[in-house]
């Protein structure tokens, strides 16, 4: 654990604070749940749209692609 920033501002703070304040706070943190999303992210989970994302993105590939090429046809 880095505690060069915590022993600098327990200094400058001059504040008493227990020895055991960071892996308190620490130990609170890593059981606190995460924040879900899961409405977003399951529908981003699932094959149709998976599918879907990648016909979209050929499609854009192939209409830039035909872009350049269009370039040097043209008089």
């Amino acid at each position: 654990m880095n505690d060069k920033l915590y022993d600098l501002w327990r200094q400058r703070a001059d504040a008493e604070v227990p020895a055991d304040f960071a892996d308190r706070v620490m130990d609170a943190v890593r059981r606190e749940p995460l924040p879900s999303s899961k409405g977003v992210r399951v529908l981003l989970d699932t094959p149709a749209v998976r599918v879907a994302a990648c016909i979209l993105a050929c499609l854009a590939c192939a209409c830039r692609m035909a872009a350049v090429i269009a370039v040097f046809f043209v008089r």
